[in-house]
């Protein structure tokens, strides 16, 4: 690896390879160790001189990869009033980086790398990839500043497409749909690639613990947009019908989220019984092993939870909200089961079926290990990913 330490300093890759350049624009380098290195690699042996452009916060484990990486300041702020108010320091730290990297493709991930990255092409010949995991709490939210940056986002993205002929990359058919019909992108910019896919041989199938008690495990940022109130109301609701059950979270707080829970929140919910919240964890293998379902109450703004694939993989049955992005994997009566949002009374319900049906949990863990074999493997997600940076290149 090579790692440039002065931030926004890098050397531009028409000078050192003649190889097509990409650019991934990303907030978090924990987020890209996590979900993305692989693509990276792929990339790189696809014949693509790869730079990564984001905040390293920490000892992220890019040993032996064959790209480089660019420091990255964005600021970090917890309101969308606060992200408005970076958007200048950041769109010129971006410039910088678009200035001296000369990329052939910059691929901007998640949603706002992918405004201020279109914004800091405007005017290049860099051509544009905007990957949108999910709309997240800008579009969740409801009050009229965040309608003004919802409208604000739009018209962003689709002059992109106008004048960078920058593809939008969805997770989910709900938010390509969004893409073609509210925004107005050209269908021709719209593609649908779910997710980051899943490394099948990391993600082993796995028999059912011993019952009981029935453990339910939570794989999310503790947010109140991703449900966790409303789970552990419902679990309290099972607790007093008799069911004998555990609640176990795994996660951390997101202070940049406008919708995060604090600290002093989630410790008054870990005091329930049988509810327990462990933090983030570096290996969510052995305590999806441990479960006998996992759960995602989200409310919105989902992309396609990494967390609902990984426990598909390893033969969990799902139990979820009837939300965009979890229906891509969790298929009622088959890979599991659907609830409205924010029901804890209905989410009560399916968890207390779900604790009294193991014939029916393990037959659909099973059926949902076959979907992300057939439909949302590493292989098949990287390969749709290298074939959209060809396309520019043809």
């Amino acid at each position: 690896m090579n790692v440039d330490t002065s931030p926004n300093q890098a050397i531009s890759a028409s000078q050192t390879s003649a190889k097509p350049g990409l650019l991934f624009l990303v907030t978090e380098s924990a987020y890209f160790a996590s979900h993305k290195l692989e693509l990276a690699a792929a990339a790189a042996e696809a014949g693509f001189d790869v730079t990564v452009a984001a905040r390293c916060d920490g000892p992220e484990k890019f040993s032996g990869a064959n790209f480089k990486v660019v420091p990255l300041e964005w600021k970090r702020t917890g309101s969308i009033l606060g992200a408005m108010g970076a958007l200048l320091p950041d769109l010129w730290c971006v410039r910088s980086v678009l200035a001296q990297v000369k990329p052939d493709v910059v691929h901007n991930i998640s949603l706002k790398p992918a405004i201020i990255g279109s914004i800091a092409a405007f005017g290049r010949t860099t051509k544009v990839i905007n990957s949108i995991n999910g709309f997240g709490y800008v579009f969740y939210a409801r009050s009229l500043l965040a309608k003004a940056v919802q409208l604000g986002c739009r018209v962003i993205l689709r002059q992109a497409a106008k004048g960078n002929a920058a593809r939008i990359v969805l997770q989910n058919s709900e938010d390509a749909t969004y893409a073609r019909e509210t925004m107005k992108v050209e269908d021709r910019f719209v593609r649908l690639i779910r997710g980051s896919g899943i490394e099948l041989s990391s993600f082993i199938p796995q028999p059912e613990p011993h019952s009981p008690p029935m453990r339910f495990l939570i794989l999310a940022r503790l947010l109140q947009m991703k449900g966790i109130e409303v789970a552990v109301a419902a679990f309290n609701l099972l607790r007093k019908k008799g069911v004998e059950a555990e609640l176990v979270g795994c996660g951390q707080s997101d202070p940049g989220n406008p919708s995060s829970i604090p600290d002093s929140r989630i410790e008054q919910l870990s005091s329930m019984p049988g509810v327990t919240f462990k933090g983030q964890v570096d290996d969510v293998r052995p305590e999806i092993a441990e479960s006998h379902a996992v759960l995602l109450p989200a409310l919105g703004g989902e992309g396609l939870p990494r967390a609902l694939l990984e426990a598909a993989a390893m033969e969990k049955p799902l139990l979820a909200t009837d939300i965009g992005g979890n229906r891509e994997i969790v298929v009622p009566w088959e890979t599991g089961m659907v609830v409205p949002p924010n029901d804890p009374e209905a989410l009560s319900g399916a968890m207390a079926w779900m604790a009294s049906h193991p014939e029916d949990r393990v037959r659909w863990g099973k059926a949902a290990r076959i979907k992300v074999e057939n439909e949302f493997s590493s292989e098949l997600i990287r390969s749709q990913h290298v074939a959209l940076y060809q396309e520019f290149l043809a």
